[in-house]
């Protein structure tokens, strides 16, 4: 951790902020609609010669999460990021988290590390995290990306959809009578009651659940994966997703596993330092922000300030 990376912030780095505002229809249409370019910038496309497996989302420069199930094979995956100006990005491994369960779908979460560090720029930057257990009330509107699937196949551009989250409980009763069930470590999300509004689990899977900030609407944070469901888009079965909060332990201490116990203050500012995954500014609590004001001065002491 270097302090200079406190006193001199790279907008860029600044994670969960669009690089285009995105714009929302009034009407919602089947399958949602096309997405301003660039402004899901942490999205990406999980290929296997040159073909759309899976989605994922940019965590830090070194670092994209995705779903487990999509790793299913030793193919020679592909990493693509930018959207529309794509860059191809090898990887040095994946690591599927070791509670996954591909009958359950439980525990549906995987981190791929890059072989080399990207390049963050107006095409390509971070999602957040959110804080340990945060817990995204029902009825908040949250976005999902992807490419998903339609009568033709593939949709060539990217897609946006609203949708609002579901209370767990209600969402249980939509597969009581499938073999995976809604647990505690998922969300649901979705129109159960309409049909062709959804993420589709063909192409969308590994995507991105992202919800505006209760502090900030202009962050983004990550609170799901796009995991499973029956179907696509059918009604009476909503979205079920990874979530997030559950894992932001496990997150960390893969990607950081030399931070021990000071990784807490590295993820009190906005900034992707040293690859490490980061919580937003305005999620500080007030034991982190007397650390992070406390690690400010003696940036600007180092600096020179006051003399």
């Amino acid at each position: 951790y270097r302090l200079q990376q406190v006193c001199q912030p790279e907008v860029y780095d600044i994670c969960g902020v669009p690089s285009n505002q995105p714009r929302f229809i009034f009407s919602r249409i089947i399958g949602g609609e096309e997405a301003v370019p660039y402004s899901w910038p942490w999205q990406v496309s999980i290929q296997i010669s040159n073909e759309h497996i899976c989605g994922g989302a940019v965590l830090a420069k070194e670092w994209v999460v995705t779903a487990a199930h999509c790793f299913n094979s030793k193919d020679l995956w592909m990493v693509v990021t930018g959207l529309h100006d794509l860059t191809e990005q090898e990887y040095r491994q994946y690591i599927i988290h070791p509670s996954f369960n591909k009958t359950t779908m439980d525990s549906d979460i995987a981190l791929l590390q890059l072989a080399k560090p990207l390049e963050f720029n107006h095409y390509v930057r971070p999602v957040c995290l959110p804080a340990k257990d945060e817990v995204i009330q029902p009825s908040t509107v949250c976005i999902v990306t992807g490419w998903g699937t339609h009568e033709e196949g593939m949709y060539k551009k990217l897609r946006q959809l609203e949708v609002p989250i579901l209370v767990l409980d209600r969402c249980q009763t939509y597969y009581i009578n499938l073999p995976s069930k809604v647990t505690q470590r998922m969300i649901c999300a979705g129109f159960p009651l309409e049909e062709g509004k959804d993420s589709c689990t063909q192409g969308d899977s590994g995507g991105p659940l992202v919800c505006p900030s209760e502090d900030d609407s202009r962050f983004y944070t990550l609170h799901g994966i796009t995991s499973w469901g029956s179907g696509c888009g059918r009604k009476s079965y909503p979205g079920v997703y990874t979530n997030i909060a559950f894992f932001v332990d496990w997150i960390k201490q893969t990607e950081c596993p030399e931070a021990g116990e000071s990784k807490s203050i590295v993820s009190s500012e906005n900034l992707t330092t040293s690859g490490c995954i980061v919580i937003p500014l305005h999620r500080i609590s007030p034991p982190e922000e007397q650390c992070f004001l406390l690690l400010l001065l003696c940036c600007l002491i180092s600096k020179g300030w006051g003399r």
